[in-house]
């Protein structure tokens, strides 16, 4: 048994204390060190800023400031008719030697002045009791020729006195003058409301105009007519963002384009034929609006034109593609098809010409209802105007997904070195379609001549990358092609938010002039950056769970997208839509400074005629739309979310 006394002694070991004790005193260093920085930040931030509370106790700008406050405070909502009301006391100037003494005014309201004589130029208090609270009143100096010469304005109390000094003109007279008191009583109230005559005659009836006291006054009028364009403006612009952005957002999610890889012979294919497949998308359009313009401008016709255009449209396509089990030859398949797509392309522009036509015969039948006609009517133009991009990208995306697949059955049946050369050879062409694109928007913007700057440079230069890249991809065997999409659209997404939808809405209005509408195109623009990032970030946080489970069916893509992503995405789309409605109310009212439409462009008009009483009708009718959709929004994400 060992002797405990003689046993080693266990100290601790200094050199691992020796950390712990440094380490309190380093968090306190860093931490003094954080402090200094942060005062150095935020006094240089003062000083670049220029706090300064000098002004603040001036008396002018303290004025000026309660005035404001108090104007916002009484929104001009409301017009009273007013009855005027004068009151006149005597006043001697310049003092009599036997002494004045005026006449005492007998009941109501009264004014009295102290002196009751002086001086020309002196000045004299005038006070007034027995009239209504918080009113204006005008003091008036009038001499015996009845020239009403203003001295005072002063505010009756809540008790309805007021006290003034006023100063005196110099306009001396021996016979007696008077100090005057106008005032004008509110007739009615909101609770009992008048009518009073306005002296005028109504020229059918004979009889005398009556208008109503208190009524809505021109600003509320105003104001109600700018919160609902208000209101309208950013619904559309909220729509047409979402209906576009949602689309759009599949292509931004890294989740899903990550494993697109596709052969580059595919790639070279698809991209060398997407302007072919444009341009033939765009002439069949033009060729059938051509050919639908001939018909005469009866609703009836054109929509019977319509009807059967589908139904042709529906049975050709269910001949090109048969039900499992029925038999038909790769020539009626095709045939079939091209059958298909020309019916409902007729039937597209048949479709545009009956809203055209008949939103404009019901415009004119339906009355006081007649803005559902117009409506139809102008859904009827935009689709016209967009109808021909629709179809030429339509076509492009038609053709290169033929084109893709024809590359498949190439691939087949060619050895690997013939498919090395054909990659090769797709791809530059795909390279040089794709730069001379870039070549010809710069030669638009730039307004350059020189074909060699804007057609032979861009094309052999994209055609030496298309050239690289075809042969690295065939020899990896694939492309990926999904993060390059996806990094476009981002990059895209990204340049557009950065944009403040304030610039958008004035390059809107110089294109489509004064209004709403370029307020709506502007934040609708804004709401497809926006609202696709957002969409596209909801996306790539999904649970991976689904997706494999659907992809271990064999699901194709688009079937992974519909039953793995759609259903849990659509709560948080919903809500990030509803936010986004709230975002373009609040920012129509910025863009209406720059002429966007709206009640911006009231409350512009009011801030700058200094008419502050007007801008707190629009600022309060704002606050209380904003207040109702965030009310709305949170009730919706409850039932729906």
């Amino acid at each position: 048994m060992a002797d405990l006394r003689t046993a080693p002694v266990e100290t601790p070991d200094e050199s691992a204390e020796k950390p712990k004790r440094r380490r309190p005193l380093r968090r306190s260093l860093w931490l003094l060190i954080g402090l200094v920085a942060g005062f150095v930040v935020y006094a240089y931030g003062f000083d670049v800023v220029d706090v300064s509370l000098d002004r603040i106790g001036e008396p002018i700008p303290q004025q000026r400031f309660t005035r404001v406050i108090r104007a916002l405070g009484s929104p001009d909502l409301l017009t009273y008719e007013t009855v005027a009301t004068d009151i006149d006391v005597e006043f001697a100037m310049p003092c009599r030697a036997e002494g004045f003494t005026p006449t005492a005014t007998d009941g109501g309201a009264t004014i009295s002045v102290s002196p009751s004589c002086a001086d020309p130029r002196a000045v004299v208090t005038v006070t007034g009791e027995g009239f209504a609270s918080n009113e204006e009143i005008n003091v008036f100096f009038v001499p015996p020729n009845g020239v009403e010469l203003r001295v005072a304005q002063p505010r009756t109390s809540s008790d309805g006195t007021f006290t003034v000094e006023a100063h005196l003109p110099n306009r001396p007279d021996d016979e007696a003058q008077t100090i005057r008191a106008k005032s004008r009583e509110r007739v009615g109230s909101i609770f009992n409301p008048v009518y009073v005559p306005t002296g005028e005659i109504d020229a059918e009836t004979g009889e005398e105009v009556a208008v109503r006291s208190p009524r809505w006054s021109q600003n509320a009028s105003a104001t109600w007519t700018g919160i609902i364009e208000t209101i309208f403006l950013a619904l559309l612009a909220t729509t047409v963002g979402t209906l576009v952005a949602v689309p759009l957002s599949f292509l931004a999610a890294k989740n899903l384009m990550s494993d697109v890889r596709i052969p580059a012979l595919n790639v070279g294919f698809a991209i060398a034929s997407f302007p072919v497949g444009g341009a033939l998308g765009y002439a069949s359009a033009l060729a059938a609006g051509s050919v639908i313009e001939m018909l005469p401008d009866s609703a009836l016709l054109v929509g019977l034109v319509t009807i059967v255009l589908v139904w042709l449209g529906i049975r050709s396509l269910r001949l090109a593609v048969p039900l499992p089990g029925t038999q038909r030859s790769r020539v009626a398949k095709v045939a079939a098809g091209l059958g298909a797509t020309a019916a409902f392309l007729f039937a597209a522009q048949a479709m545009v010409r009956f809203m055209e036509v008949g939103g404009n015969q019901a415009a004119a039948r339906l009355g006081s209802m007649a803005f559902l006609g117009t409506f139809v009517e102008r859904l009827g133009e935009i689709l016209a105007l967009t109808f021909g991009v629709l179809a030429g990208i339509a076509g492009a995306v038609t053709l290169a997904v033929l084109a893709s697949k024809l590359s498949y059955a190439v691939a087949k049946r060619v050895g690997t070195r013939t498919n090395l050369v054909l990659s090769m050879v797709a791809c530059a062409a795909a390279g040089a379609v794709v730069a001379l694109g870039i070549g010809q928007a710069g030669a638009w913007l730039y307004q350059a001549v020189d074909p060699t700057t804007t057609v032979v440079i861009p094309a052999v230069v994209g055609a030496v990358v298309g050239l690289a890249i075809g042969g690295w991809g065939a020899i990896r065997g694939q492309l990926g092609s999904g993060l390059g999409i996806y990094y476009v659209f981002r990059t895209l997404f990204n340049t557009l938010r950065s944009i403040e939808a304030l610039i958008l809405a004035l390059i809107f209005v110089i294109w489509v002039g004064l209004g709403a509408f370029a307020g709506t195109l502007a934040l609708a623009l804004h709401t497809i950056a926006a609202n696709a990032k957002l969409y596209s970030e909801q996306v790539e946080s999904i649970s991976s769970g689904p997706l494999e489970a659907v992809r271990a069916t064999g699901a194709t893509r688009l079937q992974t997208v519909v039953y793995a992503v759609v259903p849990q995405i659509v709560p948080p789309f919903i809500a990030f839509t509803m936010y986004r409605w709230d975002i373009n109310v609040r920012m129509s009212t910025i863009i209406g400074f720059v002429g966007g439409g709206g009640i911006g462009l009231v409350l512009q008009q009011n801030i700058n005629l200094l008419n502050y009483r007007g801008a707190a009708a629009q600022i309060l009718a704002i606050a209380i739309v904003v207040a109702a959709m965030d009310y709305i929004s949170s009730r919706l994400r409850e039932r729906f979310v």
